[in-house]
């Protein structure tokens, strides 16, 4: 009997554990084979969405509480020590039947848009276009992913207005929400296709400069080979969620806690070259328009018109679909966060941080959408797309222009007692045009236009209704004079010219440079050249402009860097020598309120960073809760943790490990304190215990007769000679590959010559007798 029970309790427990254990084993299979694990479960507390979006990636949220979400190997880690009950899920980007797919030559005898294109038959396509339409059509690569693929945009406008408003759709960033990719390629082709004969395309394609990026995330939607896109996956290829990787407004920089992939790199710059005023980004999984905020419980200041155009794409969707398609939630729409909290969208990025307006469209509930519906798909949806763009038509809009000058601006437009800066809903004019474009609801508004250097103006009895545009041209009187300018190059090597091009406004005569450590250190002329910079060093550039009435001083501080410097900031750099300063250089404390990550790569093969930390100074702290340095072994911030610092307790002599051989240094401040920062060199190991700075040589020989004789050298180099306590006692620079350095005049004894080339150099011992 006692036998019995014992049996039958150890049979209660593996009945209980069995499902748990099968449902782990599952998870780690997909997550072998695909790098992420696709799952559900159940939730009753729905404030604890806040947590759980910071661990996995949210993907839906039902109102009875089902969760489904998507983790790779490190999150799903985090998410199991929660103690949640789950369920693993088939994977969306895995079909049990082979996916249709076509290669250029399939496609370029017949395309009925039912078959998806291999990776190599995307890329001719969208070249295609170009060379097709070359008069309406620029195709261009805007980046790299991980795996090397391309991203791409095609640009398409005519040439019959100039001062456009810019319309960016773009793409399946989850690589397994395949719809979207194919509804965007066929846009491409419908526009260039259409224009000069459908009257609706010409319009906006001569009004508007349409952008296009099919395919956001090529290495996930790739996932199983550049010929199918079965088994594509959510993340990149280093398993990271694109749209929870862009900068957050409530949760800063990285709300993901991962380094800026290349793919978001590439969005972002591309955001900052081109100034897109409106918006889309598709998805698949739901059936429904979101539009901002997903980051925040507060509504948009442009909640209203944020409704209007949701609804439009919505029932425009709903009259030219079967009766059920895009009907959940409002029938059709929802604002982001009533539906489930993210961070780290595109959407809210481009939102806030880029003054444009963006909203997600979540077309299809099937996320790998089957290549014989795509038809349907485009059917259900294209007169939709062509309605957002059109809204980028309407509103107000104008040209913000020097009232002296004649010049356009680039000047903020507010509408008082409406917009707010806490949601960064001010829109700004775009250069070289001085044209902006601001969407908003009915109303009757008052615009104030500003700009730096100038007087503010407001315009009032501004009045804006559906589907309509109000001009409003400006011109803005400056105010006084405002210095400004710019060099045509930053970074240069000693003994080289600096070309600085005035930039001040305000009608300025008179104009006094100061250039320290420059020669000449002073000028008195609009736009002075060839100004050089003959040692190494961190330098300001001042200007002050002036006229009769007016003047104005500025200056650029740490402006010129000369030599192997480097200033802490968000960057990768590949060196193996030189200088690394926090972000205010060797003459300023650090600033406040940063948050910064430098990534060092070994510029020698087979070797390790360096850095030999010389300066430290930071807020101190008990345990380094305000301003602190970070150092990890490898190139992100997931790399291990090497150690944490701050006050006056150096790092010291900090070298890379095994992971490769790079560092990556994290820098944060607060708003208070700002201590001297630091100064590191930095150097290679070989992994033999010598620290090199590359691989440069050259015979250094004392001939007797107060000359040292240079050989072998590279060509063109420069010298520094130093005594042993680091004084620097003369420079030059060879000709050719050979050269003398006099050194007569010196006392007899050791010193230091220093031979650098472009990024490389090398310190020798020298003897004189």
């Amino acid at each position: 009997m006692m036998k019995f029970k014992l049996y039958f309790l150890c049979f209660l427990i593996l009945s209980s554990f069995t499902p748990i254990f099968g449902q782990k084993l599952n998870a780690d299979d997909y997550l072998q084979r695909k790098g992420e694990v696709y799952f559900s479960f159940r939730i009753d507390d729905f404030n604890r969405l806040s947590e759980l979006t910071k661990i996995i990636s949210l993907d839906a949220v039902s109102a009875e509480g089902e969760v489904r979400a998507y983790a790779n190997a490190k999150e799903f880690s985090r998410f199991t020590e929660l103690g949640i009950p789950f369920e693993v899920l088939p994977h969306p980007g895995d079909s049990p039947e082979p996916v249709p797919m076509s290669d250029y030559d399939d496609l370029k005898s017949r395309n009925n848009w039912n078959t998806y294109p291999t990776y190599d038959a995307y890329v001719q396509m969208m070249n295609d276009f170009a060379s097709n339409y070359p008069n309406l059509c620029q195709v261009f690569q805007f980046g790299t992913s991980v795996q090397g693929r391309k991203l791409l945009m095609a640009k398409i406008t005519s040439n019959v207005n100039q001062k456009k408003p810019r319309f960016f759709y773009t793409s399946t960033i989850h690589g397994d929400e395949t719809g979207g990719y194919v509804l965007c390629l066929r846009m491409i082709d419908y526009l260039l296709s259409n224009y000069g004969t459908n009257p609706r395309v010409t319009n906006l394609v001569d009004n508007v400069e349409i952008f296009i990026n099919p395919l956001a995330n090529p290495d996930g939607t790739y996932k199983g080979g550049n010929n199918t896109v079965n088994g594509a996956i959510r993340y990149n290829a280093n398993y990271v969620d694109l749209n929870r990787n862009f900068p957050d407004p409530a949760d800063g920089p990285h709300p993901d806690g991962n380094s800026w992939q290349p793919e978001t790199v590439a969005f972002m710059s591309l955001a900052d070259n081109y100034f897109f005023n409106l918006s889309a980004n598709f998805h698949g999984g739901a059936e429904v328009v979101n539009y901002p905020w997903d980051t925040w419980s507060r509504l948009h200041t442009d909640n209203t018109w944020w409704i209007f155009v949701s609804r439009q794409y919505a029932d425009t969707a709903h009259a030219h679909s079967p009766t059920g398609y895009m009907a959940g939630f409002n029938n059709g729409i929802t604002n982001g966060y009533a539906w489930y909290r993210i961070t780290g969208g595109r959407q809210d990025y481009m939102t806030y941080f880029q003054q444009g307006r963006e909203f997600t469209l979540e077309i299809s509930n099937t996320k790998l959408y089957p290549a014989s519906q795509l038809p349907n798909l485009w059917e259900y949806n294209y007169r939709s797309m062509l309605s957002y763009i059109e809204q980028s038509l309407y509103g107000i809009r104008g040209i913000i222009t020097d009232s002296i000058t004649g010049q356009p601006i680039r000047a903020m437009v507010f509408i008082k007692n409406y917009d707010k800066v806490i949601d960064s809903s001010m829109v700004f004019s775009r250069l070289p045009y001085g044209n902006y474009h601001r969407f908003v609801s009915p109303g009757t508004w008052a615009l104030e236009f500003s700009a730096p250097g100038y007087v503010t103006k407001t315009v009032t009895g501004v009045q804006t209704s559906n589907f309509n545009t109000t001009y409003v041209n400006v011109q803005l009187r400056p105010l006084g004079v405002w210095a400004n300018f710019e060099a045509d190059r930053t970074r240069i090597q000693p003994g080289e010219t600096v070309s600085f091009t005035d930039l001040s406004v305000g009608g300025a005569t008179n104009w006094q440079w100061s250039f320290p450590g420059a020669n000449p250190s002073a000028s008195y002329v609009q736009n002075p050249t060839g100004i050089e910079y003959p040692e190494e060093g961190v330098f300001d550039v001042t200007l002050t402009a002036s006229n009769a009435n007016y003047n104005n001083t500025q200056t650029k501080l740490n402006y010129i860097i000369v030599g192997e410097q480097y200033l802490m900031g968000n960057q990768t750099l590949s060196t193996c020598s030189g200088k690394f300063y926090d972000d205010g250089g060797p003459a300023y404390n650090y600033s406040s309120d940063q948050h910064l990550i430098t990534t060092f790569l070994p510029a020698l093969s087979g070797h390790r960073v360096r850095l030999d930390f010389e300066l430290f100074d930071l807020e101190s702290s008990s345990d380094c809760e305000k301003d602190y340095l970070k150092i990890y072994d490898g190139p992100t911030t997931n790399s291990p943790l090497l150690g944490t610092w701050c006050g006056n307790n150096s790092p010291g002599t900090v070298e890379a490990g095994a992971n490769g051989g790079p560092l990556t240094v994290e820098f944060v401040s607060n708003r208070f304190v700002n201590g001297q920062g630091w100064m590191a060199n930095i150097s290679c190991d070989s992994g033999v215990g010598i620290p090199e700075n590359a691989p440069i040589s050259a015979k250094i020989t004392d001939n007797g007769q107060g000359t040292l004789l240079i050989m072998d050298a590279p060509a063109d180099a420069s010298l520094i000679l130093y005594d042993l306590c680091g004084n620097r006692l003369m420079t030059s620079n060879l000709n050719g590959n050979s050269g003398k350095l006099s050194v007569g005049q010196l006392p007899k004894g050791m010193y230091l010559l220093k031979l650098f080339k472009g990024h490389l150099s090398k310190t020798f011992k020298v003897i004189i007798h």
